[in-house]
């Protein structure tokens, strides 16, 4: 099991060399959102010994929404491992959200922050 490890301040997690495979057979700006969601996300992410998980996620910046599950591992005290993508279908993206176990989107927030910001002005 080859892992590559990134380093975030004195955090980091680790990505499967398949996760990586995974991700390069998505297009290149699909496979861009998928890592800047796990990226923006990964520190939140709830722990389970023991057991991988699965949390959902959304690419919209394609004329067509692009919804995925990834698949990690987090353990008490370690890295979180990023194994797998998988595309999904849009009623399984709606049951990930239904459970709170959506990725965060950093587009999303900062949409929000540009539309906050210019209301007050």
């Amino acid at each position: 099991m080859a892992l590559k490890l990134r380093y975030i301040e004195d955090n980091y997690y680790e990505v499967e060399d398949w996760f990586v495979e995974k991700l390069r057979e998505y297009p290149r700006l699909i496979g861009f959102e998928i890592a800047k969601q796990v990226e923006y996300s990964w520190d939140t992410l709830p722990e389970k010994y023991g057991w991988t998980q699965r949390v959902g996620g959304v690419c919209t910046r394609t004329e067509e929404p692009f919804f995925f599950e990834v698949e990690y591992l987090n353990q008490p005290d370690e890295a979180p491992v990023f194994l797998d993508v998988e595309a999904i279908e849009v009623d399984d993206y709606l049951d990930y959200i239904i459970e709170n176990k959506i990725l965060k989107s950093n587009n999303n927030e900062s949409e929000i922050r540009t539309t906050d910001s210019t209301e007050s002005n």
